[in-house]
């Protein structure tokens, strides 16, 4: 019960923040500028400046040796997600523009933008590493399967897959290595350095969460519609994919905190680029819309349940 109790609250915090960013867009505060501009702004500095704070305060050379086994889990997970919501959308009979979108969804959670603040509220900092293995696998399939998926199922097809892999030099994934290098080298930074990514690491979460409220603002109450297949896809992200990390992990002798910070990112919303690269490459944008606001909502209800369980 002290769990579900913690949860609880710890999930009430994330809510108000998230509320807060729904009521600056009701108020008009916030506009579709500030939401770029906060995308840009957390995407290219303040998260890449989480990961190499997070993983140089957190990790040491020794948790690095149990990482490869973790990376593991997390793409096996992954891969075999995307595999089962395929299976899933071919037996829905699910139209072209919506069953990239609908395998995105499925298999895809957003690790940064709620996840991070969660898992952060739930456990504490020390999470911080587990967070970033779990991000940087989820990233790998966003920026390339993901994306593949989206295009394939719209109606502009550009890119291919060097288009794709150009995920390896974004701004958060050099963020993740650099702060493995550093840990893997024994660099030490300047604490002056260190106060600066201590600050930034300390914006990504509220600033996130607000930015998450101001979407589901924009998306509106009116748009959200429970259909069969967006029924399916909230069973597979909300029961589906942490039982199947909950399961790899206990096959892989992974447990205590890693296993819960995996479980607990496997149930967050759907990953937010979803909803953009479906309306950039004329993918089923109002399905993915539906589906972000309506996980978003849900794992609010989910999040105390599982801390049961964990």
């Amino acid at each position: 019960m002290g769990a579900f109790l913690h949860a609880v609250a710890s999930v009430t915090i994330i809510l108000l923040l998230t509320a807060t960013g729904w009521f600056c867009g009701a108020k008009g505060w916030m506009t579709a500028a500030s939401k770029a501009f906060l995308s840009k702004f957390l995407l290219s500095l303040a998260v890449p400046c989480m990961c190499v704070y997070g993983l140089r305060a957190n990790l040491t050379r020794e948790m690095i040796a149990g990482s490869l086994k973790l990376l593991a889990v997390a793409f096996a997970c992954n891969a075999l997600n995307f595999l089962l919501s395929w299976l899933l959308a071919g037996l829905l009979k699910l139209p072209r523009k919506r069953a990239g979108v609908f395998m995105v969804m499925c298999s895809l959670s957003n690790a940064v933008f709620v996840g991070y603040a969660m898992c952060v509220e739930l456990f504490g900092e020390v999470c911080a590493p587990y967070v970033m293995l779990f991000y940087l696998a989820n990233t790998c399939f966003t920026q390339t399967l993901a994306m593949w998926l989206i295009r394939r199922a719209g109606e502009s097809a550009g890119g291919g897959w060097r288009h794709s892999l150009k995920f390896l030099v974004s701004p958060t994934v050099l963020g993740v290595f650099a702060g493995f290098a550093l840990v893997l080298l024994d660099i030490r930074l300047p604490s002056f350095l260190m106060s600066y990514l201590r600050y930034m690491n300390g914006v990504v979460s509220p600033l996130a969460l607000i930015l998450t409220g101001y979407i589901v603002y924009e998306m509106g109450w009116d748009k959200l519609r429970v259909d069969r297949s967006l029924a399916v896809m909230l069973a597979f992200r909300f029961l589906f994919s942490p039982a199947m990390y909950l399961l790899l992990c206990s096959l892989a002798g992974v447990g205590g905190l890693a296993r819960d910070t995996f479980v607990v990112e496997a149930a967050m919303p759907v990953v937010t680029q979803t909803v953009v690269a479906a309306a950039q490459y004329g993918a089923d944008e109002q399905f993915a819309a539906e589906g972000a606001a309506l996980t978003t909502i849900g794992s609010f209800i989910v999040i105390p349940v599982l801390m049961i369980f964990l």
